[in-house]
Protein backbone atom coordinates (compact mmCIF):
# COMPACT_ATOMS: atom_id res chain seq x y z
CA UNK A 1 0.00 0.00 0.00
CA UNK A 2 2.82 2.44 0.69
CA UNK A 3 4.31 1.16 -2.88
CA UNK A 4 1.07 2.30 -4.23
CA UNK A 5 0.50 5.56 -2.51
CA UNK A 6 4.14 7.03 -3.53
CA UNK A 7 3.33 5.86 -6.99
CA UNK A 8 0.47 7.88 -7.08
CA UNK A 9 1.52 10.59 -5.19
CA UNK A 10 1.36 12.84 -7.81
CA UNK A 11 -1.71 11.84 -9.31
CA UNK A 12 -3.78 12.84 -6.03
CA UNK A 13 -3.56 16.92 -6.43
CA UNK A 14 -5.57 16.16 -9.94
CA UNK A 15 -7.87 13.79 -8.44
CA UNK A 16 -8.84 15.90 -5.61
CA UNK A 17 -9.05 19.21 -7.91
CA UNK A 18 -11.38 16.96 -10.05
CA UNK A 19 -13.66 16.42 -6.98
CA UNK A 20 -13.58 20.19 -5.84
CA UNK A 21 -14.47 21.33 -9.59
CA UNK A 22 -17.58 19.47 -9.27
CA UNK A 23 -18.22 19.69 -5.95
CA UNK A 24 -18.08 23.63 -5.48
CA UNK A 25 -17.44 23.18 -1.48
CA UNK A 26 -14.90 23.18 1.09
CA UNK A 27 -16.54 21.81 3.80
CA UNK A 28 -18.69 19.00 5.03
CA UNK A 29 -18.49 15.13 5.74
CA UNK A 30 -16.25 12.93 3.13
CA UNK A 31 -16.19 9.59 3.09
CA UNK A 32 -13.50 7.60 1.44
CA UNK A 33 -13.54 3.94 0.83
CA UNK A 34 -11.48 1.19 0.04
CA UNK A 35 -7.90 -0.35 0.51
CA UNK A 36 -6.12 1.67 -1.53
CA UNK A 37 -7.80 5.24 0.50
CA UNK A 38 -6.01 7.76 2.20
CA UNK A 39 -3.80 9.57 -0.77
CA UNK A 40 -7.41 11.10 -1.90
CA UNK A 41 -8.19 12.15 1.88
CA UNK A 42 -4.56 13.00 2.90
CA UNK A 43 -4.99 15.65 -0.14
CA UNK A 44 -8.27 16.97 0.49
CA UNK A 45 -7.90 17.85 4.42
CA UNK A 46 -4.30 19.66 3.48
CA UNK A 47 -5.91 21.70 1.31
CA UNK A 48 -9.71 21.79 2.88
CA UNK A 49 -9.12 21.53 6.39
CA UNK A 50 -12.95 22.14 7.10
CA UNK A 51 -13.84 18.92 5.49
CA UNK A 52 -14.61 15.92 8.61
CA UNK A 53 -13.18 13.22 6.46
CA UNK A 54 -13.40 9.29 7.62
CA UNK A 55 -11.82 6.52 5.72
CA UNK A 56 -13.02 2.61 5.80
CA UNK A 57 -11.89 -0.30 4.79
CA UNK A 58 -12.56 -3.97 6.06
CA UNK A 59 -9.32 -5.26 5.63
CA UNK A 60 -7.49 -5.23 9.66
CA UNK A 61 -4.03 -4.61 7.70
CA UNK A 62 -5.22 -1.90 5.89
CA UNK A 63 -6.86 -0.06 8.60
CA UNK A 64 -4.15 -0.62 11.18
CA UNK A 65 -1.87 0.66 8.15
CA UNK A 66 -3.80 3.71 8.04
CA UNK A 67 -4.12 3.99 11.47
CA UNK A 68 -0.27 4.20 11.80
CA UNK A 69 0.35 6.35 8.65
CA UNK A 70 -2.45 9.01 8.22
CA UNK A 71 -1.14 10.40 11.53
CA UNK A 72 2.77 9.98 10.98
CA UNK A 73 1.83 11.94 7.41
CA UNK A 74 -0.23 14.64 9.09
CA UNK A 75 -0.99 14.38 12.50
CA UNK A 76 -3.21 17.84 12.77
CA UNK A 77 -5.56 16.52 10.25
CA UNK A 78 -9.28 16.12 10.89
CA UNK A 79 -9.40 12.29 9.54
CA UNK A 80 -11.25 9.11 11.47
CA UNK A 81 -10.25 5.91 9.94
CA UNK A 82 -12.89 3.13 10.85
CA UNK A 83 -12.94 -0.63 10.21
CA UNK A 84 -16.18 -1.79 8.24
CA UNK A 85 -17.32 -4.42 5.77
CA UNK A 86 -17.77 -2.12 2.78
CA UNK A 87 -21.13 -4.35 1.67
CA UNK A 88 -22.75 -2.97 5.05
CA UNK A 89 -21.35 0.73 5.43
CA UNK A 90 -22.26 1.36 9.50
CA UNK A 91 -23.08 4.36 8.64
CA UNK A 92 -26.66 6.67 9.07
CA UNK A 93 -28.63 7.54 5.40
CA UNK A 94 -27.28 10.64 4.28
CA UNK A 95 -24.67 11.62 6.57
CA UNK A 96 -21.55 12.26 3.68
CA UNK A 97 -21.83 15.00 1.01
CA UNK A 98 -18.56 12.92 -1.02
CA UNK A 99 -17.99 9.24 -0.90
CA UNK A 100 -14.65 8.29 -3.01
CA UNK A 101 -14.01 4.94 -3.50
CA UNK A 102 -10.77 5.00 -6.43
CA UNK A 103 -10.16 1.38 -7.77
CA UNK A 104 -14.09 0.67 -7.41
CA UNK A 105 -14.44 -1.21 -10.88
CA UNK A 106 -12.43 -3.94 -9.26
CA UNK A 107 -14.30 -4.95 -5.77
CA UNK A 108 -18.06 -4.20 -7.25
CA UNK A 109 -18.54 -7.81 -8.71
CA UNK A 110 -17.28 -9.14 -5.26
CA UNK A 111 -19.33 -6.04 -3.31
CA UNK A 112 -22.95 -6.63 -5.39
CA UNK A 113 -24.62 -3.81 -2.72
CA UNK A 114 -21.44 -1.54 -2.42
CA UNK A 115 -22.90 0.68 -4.94
CA UNK A 116 -26.03 0.86 -2.94
CA UNK A 117 -24.68 1.62 -0.10
CA UNK A 118 -22.53 4.48 -1.37
CA UNK A 119 -26.25 6.01 -2.32
CA UNK A 120 -27.90 4.86 0.96
CA UNK A 121 -24.95 7.37 3.05
CA UNK A 122 -24.82 10.33 -0.06
CA UNK A 123 -27.06 13.71 1.57
CA UNK A 124 -29.40 14.72 -1.26
CA UNK A 125 -26.78 16.90 -3.68
CA UNK A 126 -24.08 15.31 -2.51
CA UNK A 127 -21.39 13.53 -4.87
CA UNK A 128 -20.27 9.55 -5.38
CA UNK A 129 -16.51 9.58 -7.42
CA UNK A 130 -16.13 6.22 -8.04
CA UNK A 131 -14.08 4.07 -9.94
CA UNK A 132 -10.62 4.57 -11.52
CA UNK A 133 -8.26 6.79 -13.88
CA UNK A 134 -5.70 9.76 -13.23
CA UNK A 135 -7.96 12.74 -12.65
CA UNK A 136 -8.80 15.07 -14.99
CA UNK A 137 -6.27 17.35 -16.14
CA UNK A 138 -3.42 14.86 -14.88
CA UNK A 139 -0.21 15.37 -17.64
CA UNK A 140 -0.29 12.61 -20.27
CA UNK A 141 4.35 12.60 -18.89
CA UNK A 142 3.13 11.37 -15.48
CA UNK A 143 0.09 8.77 -16.63
CA UNK A 144 3.17 7.16 -19.01
CA UNK A 145 5.99 7.69 -16.34
CA UNK A 146 3.61 5.68 -13.49
CA UNK A 147 1.09 3.81 -15.94
CA UNK A 148 3.24 0.26 -16.21
CA UNK A 149 4.39 0.10 -12.03
CA UNK A 150 1.12 0.99 -11.54
CA UNK A 151 -0.49 -2.36 -13.95
CA UNK A 152 1.65 -4.51 -12.18
CA UNK A 153 1.30 -3.67 -8.65
CA UNK A 154 -3.09 -4.30 -9.82
CA UNK A 155 -1.89 -7.73 -11.28
CA UNK A 156 0.22 -8.80 -8.27
CA UNK A 157 -2.27 -7.40 -6.16
CA UNK A 158 -5.02 -9.68 -7.75
CA UNK A 159 -7.11 -7.18 -9.65
CA UNK A 160 -9.44 -8.59 -11.52
CA UNK A 161 -10.71 -6.03 -14.68
CA UNK A 162 -14.36 -5.51 -15.40
CA UNK A 163 -15.41 -5.17 -18.56
CA UNK A 164 -18.26 -2.52 -19.57
CA UNK A 165 -21.05 -4.87 -19.85
CA UNK A 166 -20.05 -6.41 -16.71
CA UNK A 167 -19.99 -2.65 -15.12
CA UNK A 168 -23.47 -2.27 -16.69
CA UNK A 169 -25.13 -5.02 -15.40
CA UNK A 170 -23.95 -4.30 -11.76
CA UNK A 171 -24.88 -0.37 -11.99
CA UNK A 172 -28.33 -1.77 -12.98
CA UNK A 173 -28.44 -4.61 -10.33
Amino acid sequence: MQQLRRLWQGVYPYLVAQIMESYQMNYGPVLELGPFSGGISLELARLYPKFKITIADESPDVVAYLEKEIPASAPSLNIEIKKMELNRLAFDNSQFDIVVFRGAFFFLGKKENLLREIFRVLRDGGMGFIGGGYGKGAPQEMIDEIADESRELNKRLGRRWVSIEELTGIVRR
